[in-house]
């Protein structure tokens, strides 16, 4: 008989796995009507406090928010990867600040999580403390930290190849002509945003670049356009998808279009890159792979292990041709 796992009880519940996880432990902290729920359910799957299989290690995944859409793709692919290593998944959401990620991390330790990955923690940022990594590190809990690097921990660190990204992009531009190009990015004290600048001021003639520092939003996207637009760029390239839908929508409000007056390259590939109207041009972060790699860094999680040492992992991006890309109109017939 296959084992139910708290990810069964949890979908079938309408609750989230951490509840699961508190109420087959007899914790506090559960109403009474949330509390029968899921004992029901895990009466009703076969699995009770008396014959649970909890010999499957947990992992805890702690993601920044769901707001920008990379990240749901994110846990998706990393719940799929812990599933069929066996692994057990406790998930926190939200941790936006230093504080947020380290009480989340203790959280996720406390109900036996022996790895935790990360997507674009706190570590991307020059500016913010190691201290909770360390700590956790010390008492045997594996870490995998995606999408940032920093010395002084051994982890796992897996990231996107972005000066190989930058490159596809610019180079894509510069093949349909382009001369003046921007890029559009978020906190300049933050790890993705050092390695694409600097990547951008490898590649591209300083003379012809412009660097638009906002954030990795919507709103940051549709501000970067303008000021990008305004120092004569015909083409941009965008730190996230996100950012290019809000290039697209800015360029559109000055009454211009896309690509025609303006070629926007994204950053990502959401799923909704492909169905937007025109379709994104985008660098395709190896979502499945990264995946892959972080559950396997931490898949060995078991009560007596210990950090592994220090990993770091680049793997390689993809560039996707689709309709926001295309001659400058002065090079156009």
């Amino acid at each position: 008989m296959a084992k139910v796992r708290l990810i069964d009880i949890a979908r079938k519940a309408h609750v989230s796995e951490a509840t699961v996880s508190r109420v087959l432990a007899g914790k506090p902290g559960v109403n009474a009507a949330t509390r029968d729920k899921v004992l029901s359910v895990a009466r009703l799957l076969g699995r009770t406090n008396g014959a649970i299989d909890d010999a499957a290690p947990l992992v805890g995944l702690v993601m920044p928010n769901m707001e920008n859409p990379i990240f749901p793709l994110f846990l998706e692919r990393l719940e799929a990867e812990a599933y069929a290593a066996d692994l057990e998944t406790l998930v926190s959401i939200n941790a936006r600040s230093e504080a947020q990620e380290a009480a989340s991390m203790e959280r996720l330790i406390r109900a036996g999580a022996r790895g935790i990955v990360l997507v674009s923690g706190q570590h991307a940022h020059d500016e913010t403390s190691i201290d909770h990594y360390i700590a956790c590190a010390e008492r045997g809990i594996k870490l995998c930290l995606i999408n940032g690097v920093r010395p002084g921990l051994d982890a796992s660190f897996i990231s996107t190849d972005d000066s190989k990204a930058v490159f596809l992009a610019l180079e894509h531009l510069r093949h349909l002509g382009h001369v003046r190009v921007g890029l559009a990015v978020g906190d300049e004290h933050s790890w993705p945003v050092r390695g694409k600048v600097a990547a951008f001021e490898e590649h591209w003639p300083h003379e012809f670049g412009c660097v638009a520092y906002t954030d990795f939003s919507f709103a940051g996207g549709y501000q970067a356009a303008l000021e990008l637009y305004d120092q004569g760029c015909t083409a941009m390239v965008c730190g996230s998808d996100q950012m290019a839908l809000g290039a697209i929508a800015a360029i559109r409000d000055l009454g211009l279009q896309v690509p025609a007056d303006m070629s926007v390259v994204g950053y990502d590939d959401i799923p909704l890159a492909a169905h937007h109207t025109p379709a994104l041009t985008t660098i395709r972060q190896p979502v499945p792979a990264i995946a892959r790699t972080a559950i396997r860094s931490v898949s060995s999680a078991t009560g007596e292990s210990r950090q592994a040492p220090r990993a770091v992992y680049v793997v390689r991006p993809e560039l996707v041709v689709r309709q926001t890309t295309s001659p400058p109109a002065n090079t156009i017939g």
